[in-house]
């Protein structure tokens, strides 16, 4: 192997800065879900409970609401990396729904964005909250004195 790629082989197969990335994954994940959220508890929640009622689904405000505030509240509990596996878990759970129930039917054009929401928040789930949360703050083992 050449010397150049044996001294830099690390920067190409080694983890750096993982703690940052998933801080970063995170936050933006959390603040796009706060987005989509907003756009349903202002301005369109009776729209979707509409659409849910007319596509014939049980319950349709009590699941309008749950999927509007598994997004906004998530949201909010992502950002500061609070109750992370949980949220993650609710949001993996809402959008298996939205891609694979709700818009079944719809071309994939239409089905990449909850499809890549999924991804992320199954990411999320197994990865964890990361060294920069609250959960880590609040949740992480004391060593034994």
């Amino acid at each position: 192997m050449h010397p150049l790629l044996t001294k830099y082989s690390s920067l190409l197969t080694r983890p750096f800065g993982v703690d940052i990335a998933m801080a970063a994954l995170r936050i933006v994940f959390g603040a796009l879900l706060i987005y989509h959220g907003s756009l349903k508890v202002f301005e369109s929640f009776g729209k979707m409970a509409e659409e849910l009622a007319n596509r014939g689904w049980p319950m349709p405000y009590f699941q309008a609401f749950a999927a509007t505030y598994i997004e906004f509240a998530g949201g909010v509990l992502l950002i500061v990396g609070l109750f992370t596996r949980p949220v993650a878990l609710a949001v993996s759970v809402l959008f298996t729904i939205i891609t694979f129930v709700f818009q079944a039917g719809d071309p994939f054009m239409k089905q990449e964005k909850p499809l890549m929401f999924l991804l992320v928040a199954l990411i999320l789930f197994f990865t964890g909250p990361g060294r920069y949360s609250i959960d880590n703050i609040l949740f992480r083992k004391q060593p034994a004195s």
